[in-house]
């Protein structure tokens, strides 16, 4: 009879190992719609947050704070503390073996974006040398552009994704490199019809996922990653995408170069 309870209490306490984490992890994001924000009433909110809270909910978990933060104070956080957590992060080949990732969240497109008065012809990397390009500070469209060589004085980078776009109303810049999702998404917040920017050439087409420190314990990171692939096939999911898709839907454009 001892043995069996010993036996119980054994399981049990496995039990409560794999389904909760052993230590609390720190959640950063930055103010950018419709992935993740605060809207105008202080509700945080986005596509990626509530995931994440039906991530949480899988795992039996109570819902942990998420800080908003300017993305470069959030993307330096992640990279110095050892139980950060960021979202929304595009996972790029150059970040990839730097931290640990659950993906995918989504799918999107990193390109470069011109008023339709005003379209350069993009068709190779050469072509961006003479032109100012704006962008997030530490987005991936500014570490892109810089990886494949742009010089940092052909860029004009500020800290939010709405800056971006209205450097290019104002004329400041030639182009602006970014998420597509997210500078449409500001284009019509800002009041601007769409039909008045044109993307003409994609940087590239990543997974955009949870990053984490590389000092997290891994069974913590792929347990959430067995949260996510069990929330995904769920109606949850489903009813999630089906609410964002205006939002996050993007037309594939064969005919669009890709500058590598």
């Amino acid at each position: 009879m001892m043995l069996m309870v010993r036996l119980f209490v054994s399981l049990g306490l496995l039990a409560a190992l794999v389904s909760t984490p052993a230590t609390a992890l720190t959640y950063y994001s930055e103010q950018n719609l419709p992935f993740n924000g605060v809207d105008e009433q202080g509700h945080s909110g986005g596509f990626s947050v509530e995931l994440l809270r039906l991530m949480w909910q899988e795992l039996g978990q109570d819902e942990a704070q998420i800080q908003f933060l300017p993305w470069s104070q959030a993307w330096y956080l992640l990279t110095q503390q050892p139980d950060a957590v960021l979202l929304t992060t595009a996972r790029t080949l150059p970040r990839a073996h730097h931290l640990q990732w659950v993906c995918p969240i989504s799918r999107s497109r990193i390109v470069l974006m011109a008023r339709a008065d005003h379209l350069p012809q993009i068709r190779h990397r050469a072509d961006l040398l003479t032109l100012k390009i704006g962008a997030m500070q530490a987005d991936v469209g500014e570490q892109l552009l810089l990886n494949r060589g742009m010089p940092p004085t052909q860029l004009m980078t500020v800290p939010r994704m709405d800056l971006v776009v209205r450097q290019l109303l104002l004329s400041r810049t030639d182009l602006v490199a970014g998420n597509e999702t997210m500078l449409r998404y500001q284009i019509r917040q800002l009041g601007y019809p769409a039909q008045q920017f044109v993307t003409v050439a994609v940087l590239a087409e990543q997974d955009n996922c949870f990053a984490f420190n590389p000092a997290v314990d891994p069974a913590e990171v792929a347990l959430l990653q067995q949260a996510l692939d069990k929330v995904r096939q769920g109606p949850a999911f489903q009813a999630l995408q089906t609410r964002y898709k205006e939002m996050l839907n993007q037309t594939a454009d064969d005919a669009l170069p890709n500058i590598e």
